[in-house]
C-alpha cells in the first residue's frame, strides 16, 4: 500500500501541474524541475500523515466508511502541511490553483485507489490466498463471540485455524489441541494468537499471556470488559494499561468542522427559506390563540437543558397539557399542526437552536428532561446518546423511527450513530431526511 499510495500522490501532483499550466487557459508554464523534487516532498509528507492515521496497519476489520474518512483526513493534513512548509521553509511560489487541483485529485485517486486494491483483496480471499490464520487460546462468552464473527463471513480475509486450552468448551468446529503455547504455535503457524478467558480462570490466562510475549505472532487479547456502546479506546497512563468503555472518539478537528458546516448550512438554509417561514409562521398564529413559537427544554450534549424551538402545533390548552409522546389522532394537534408534524416542518425553527450552538444538524433526538429521567432508569446506554449534539435529524429518524415507536430500537440506531461517525455518515443522513425524515407513517 505505502508504494502503491506513493504513486498515487506524486502522480496526482504532477496531473495537477499539467491541467493548471497546459489544460487550463491563461496557464504559464512553471519549471517541471522544480514540480518534479516538490512531489518528492509531497509525497514524504503524505505518507507520514496516511501512516499517523493508521492506514497501513495489518487490519482487515476497518469499516470502509472509516477508511474512507481517514483517507479524507490524511489529504486535507497533508496538502495543508505542504502548504505550512512552502510558506515558513521554502522561497518558492506555487499555483494557488495547481494545489486546489492536487487537493481535490489526490482525495479522489487515493480512495479509487484503495477501492481497486479491497477488490483484488476478496478476489483473493475468496481463493483462499493471503488468508490471516489465526489460534485461537482458551475458551468462554467472548472467544465464542469472537470466533461467530470470523464464521459468519462477516471478517474477511481471517481464518481461525484451531483452539487450545478449551478447557470442556470447546468450538465444535475447530480443531482442539492441549499443551505447551510455544509448541502449539510451531506446529500450527498461525499469523495472530487470540487469547481469551472466562474471569474466574484470570490466572491461567495470566499464565498464558506472559508466555505468548516471546511469540513473534501478532497476539491479541480479548479482555473481560461490559459491552462498549459507542466505543473501546485503549490507551497508556504511566505504562499502565487503561480502557476507556464508552469513548466517543471526535478528535478537536472533527468537532470543529462539525460545527462549522452545522453553522454556515444552517444559516443558508434559514436565510434561503425565511420566506417560507414567515407564512407558517402566519398560519400558525391564524389556527389558533396563543404563541407562534412553542419553547420546550430538552437535553443535549452532556446532559446540558436547552430551550428547543418549535412552530406550535397543538392547542394552547394547560388542562391538555401531558408529559408524553404525541399518539396518532391527539386531540391536542390543530389543523396546521397536522400538517406540519406530518411533514416535519414544525421542527424548522430548531435551524436558530443549530445557528446559537444548543443543537446539530445531524445526532440524536432530544428529550424532555422528565422523559430522560426515565429512561435512564429503565434503558442501558441511553446517557450515551448525550456524547454529542441533539439533532435537527438522526439515523434513527431516517430509518423509520419516529413518534410512538421503539424507544429500544431508536436508541441502538442513536448509539450505532456515535459509534460510526464520519463527516460522509453526516452528509449520507443529510440527504437522505429529504427523502425519507421528513414525511413519514409515523411521525403525527
Amino acid at each position: 500500500r505505502i508504494i502503491f499510495d506513493s504513486i498515487v500522490v506524486f502522480v496526482s501532483w504532477m496531473l495537477a501541474y499539467y491541467l493548471r499550466f497546459y489544460v487550463i487557459p491563461g496557464g504559464v508554464g512553471a519549471p517541471l524541475v522544480q514540480f518534479l523534487w516538490l512531489g518528492l516532498l509531497v509525497v514524504i509528507i503524505f505518507l507520514i500523515f496516511l501512516n499517523g492515521n493508521k492506514l497501513y496497519q495489518n487490519s482487515q476489520e476497518l469499516p470502509w466508511q472509516a477508511e474512507v474518512q481517514s483517507v479524507i483526513r490524511s489529504a486535507m493534513e497533508g496538502v495543508f502541511s505542504f502548504v505550512f512548509v512552502l510558506y515558513f521553509f521554502f522561497d518558492i511560489r506555487i499555483s494557488r490553483m495547481s494545489i486546489a487541483i492536487f487537493s481535490l485529485l489526490v482525495a479522489l485517486l487515493l480512495i479509487v485507489e484503495r477501492i481497486i486494491l479491497k477488490n483484488r483483496y476478496f478476489a483473493s480471499w475468496s481463493k483462499n490466498k493471503n488468508i490471516r490464520t489465526v489460534l485461537l487460546v482458551g475458551h468462554g462468552e467472548k472467544m465464542n463471540q469472537y470466533y461467530h464473527e470470523i464464521a459468519n463471513g462477516k471478517t474477511r480475509g481471517v481464518k481461525a485455524i484451531g483452539q487450545l486450552n478449551s478447557n470442556g468448551h470447546p468450538i465444535k468446529a475447530l480443531q482442539q489441541f492441549q499443551g505447551n503455547l510455544h509448541e502449539v504455535v510451531s506446529l500450527c503457524k498461525p499469523d495472530m494468537v487470540v487469547i481469551s478467558y472466562p474471569t474466574q480462570e484470570y490466572e491461567i490466562e495470566r499464565k498464558v499471556v506472559s508466555q505468548s510475549l516471546s511469540l513473534l505472532e501478532d497476539v491479541v487479547l480479548i479482555p473481560n470488559l461490559p459491552q462498549s456502546y459507542i466505543g473501546l479506546n485503549i490507551t497508556e497512563f504511566h505504562k499502565i494499561p487503561v480502557a476507556y468503555l464508552n469513548d466517543a472518539n471526535f478528535s478537536f478537528l472533527q468537532r470543529v468542522s462539525k460545527r462549522l458546516f452545522d453553522f454556515l448550512l444552517s444559516l443558508l438554509i434559514t436565510i434561503a427559506i425565511s420566506p417560507f417561514l414567515l407564512l407558517l409562521a402566519l398560519l400558525v398564529k391564524l389556527s389558533s390563540p396563543g404563541p407562534v413559537i412553542f419553547k420546550q427544554k430538552r437535553i443535549t450534549e452532556h446532559g446540558k437543558v436547552f430551550t428547543m424551538l418549535k412552530f406550535r402545533s397543538m392547542n394552547n390548552d394547560p388542562k391538555l397539557a401531558t408529559v408524553a409522546w404525541t399518539t396518532k389522532d391527539d386531540p391536542r394537534i390543530t389543523k396546521i399542526g397536522k400538517f406540519m408534524r406530518k411533514t416535519s416542518l414544525d421542527e424548522l425553527p430548531q435551524l436558530f437552536n443549530i445557528i446559537k450552538g444548543d443543537m446539530s444538524l445531524i445526532g440524536p433526538r432530544p428529550e424532555r428532561p422528565e422523559l430522560v429521567e426515565k429512561f435512564l432508569e429503565e434503558i442501558p446506554g441511553y446517557q450515551l446518546r448525550h456524547k454529542v449534539k441533539a439533532g435537527l435529524s438522526g439515523w434513527a429518524q431516517v430509518n423509520g423511527l419516529r413518534g410512538d415507536t421503539s424507544l429500544v430500537e431508536r436508541i441502538d440506531y442513536d448509539l450505532y450513530y456515535i459509534r460510526n461517525w464520519s463527516f460522509l455518515f453526516d452528509l449520507r443522513i443529510f440527504f437522505f431526511t429529504f427523502i425519507t425524515g421528513f414525511i413519514n407513517k409515523n411521525a403525527y
